[in-house]
């Protein structure tokens, strides 16, 4: 019971997402500027203002990113499977694969929002880190896979893409300031408070809001229910498995958990989409995961206490 309250209040945000843009705002534009505002605004403030405050020093902190590397190579690995599974063409293949080990930002923060801000810290260093390395690959398997094809877009700005993304700037500035012993001034630090707040729950109802409930075609529920016990139990048995034996505890293990154990991004399908690859398919299964994950993130937080 415990465990299922922990995910309960991020998943009731997120259905209230689901329920808002199907019946009561339902321009796809409204949603758009809402996700832009969290995600260029108020998830940059939030990254800032705990990574300045975090004690960077804290044992454990090298260990954590260490099993949250290792449970992202997992995905990547076992991910790449689904290239060989009956009925799978190369396109949904490299279109699904990135499902296996992108994560849902904005959920994974949630997660470990009530934890402090050293969790949020850890969190956000996990974030800075991978962030650029889930999106090359992604964007590496899709150029492949839809080289020449209609509607194909190259992956040529990636780097750049990487580089302005606002999550790694609002790390790694929240990190310099903190290396340099910046301390923000208390009615700037109360203001960022007050926008940082916001962030949790306006980025939930995003992601509700971004789920598409397209059905998937009877030849590609192999590969979603693949990808699907891949994300939501392989990698986050891995990150678990590793935490354990590096000896990370307590709330950073918590945090390589809800690093490791929230379903993919929505986002992978803006990406699939744009590069010309099967979106319908990562759109849905996307979807799917996200349910699912509502019955797996209980049990891994209940096993961990």
């Amino acid at each position: 019971m415990e465990a299922a309250a922990v995910v309960l209040p991020e998943f009731a945000l997120i259905v209230l997402g689901t329920v808002l843009r199907r019946w009561a705002w339902r321009s796809p534009a409204f949603w758009t500027e809402l996700e832009r505002l969290v995600y260029y605004v108020l998830f940059p403030v939030l990254l800032v203002r705990t990574t300045l405050a975090a004690d960077l020093g804290a044992a454990g902190t090298g260990p954590a990113l260490v099993a949250a590397a290792g449970a992202l190579v997992a995905g990547a690995l076992l991910g790449a499977v689904v290239r060989w599974l009956p009925g799978i063409d190369r396109l949904t293949a490299a279109s699904g694969w990135q499902t296996a080990f992108r994560f849902n930002t904005f959920l994974a923060l949630a997660l470990v929002d009530d934890r402090g801000l050293a969790a949020l810290a850890l969190m956000g260093v996990l974030l800075g880190v991978s962030v650029p390395l889930v999106n090359v690959l992604a964007v590496t398997a899709l150029a492949r896979s839809t080289a020449g094809s209609p509607g194909a877009r190259p992956g040529a700005g990636v780097l750049a893409a990487v580089v302005r993304n606002p999550l790694i700037i609002a790390t790694v500035a929240g990190l310099a300031g903190n290396l340099v012993g910046l301390t923000l001034p208390a009615p700037v630090d109360t203001t960022l408070g007050r926008i940082a707040g916001a962030a949790v729950p306006m980025g939930l109802l995003t992601v509700g809001a971004a789920l598409r409930l397209a059905e998937l075609a009877p030849r590609e529920w192999l590969a979603s229910g693949y990808l699907t016990v891949v994300k939501l139990v392989a990698v986050p048995a891995v990150g678990l498995g590793l935490a354990a034996l590096l000896g990370v505890e307590g709330d950073q293990r918590a945090v390589v958990l809800a690093f490791a154990a929230v379903p993919p991004a929505t986002a992978s399908y803006v990406l699939t989409a744009r590069m010309g690859g099967n979106g319908s398919f990562v759109a849905a299964h996307t979807s799917v995961a996200t349910t699912a994950a509502l019955l797996t993130l209980p049990v891994w937080f209940a096993l961990t206490g």
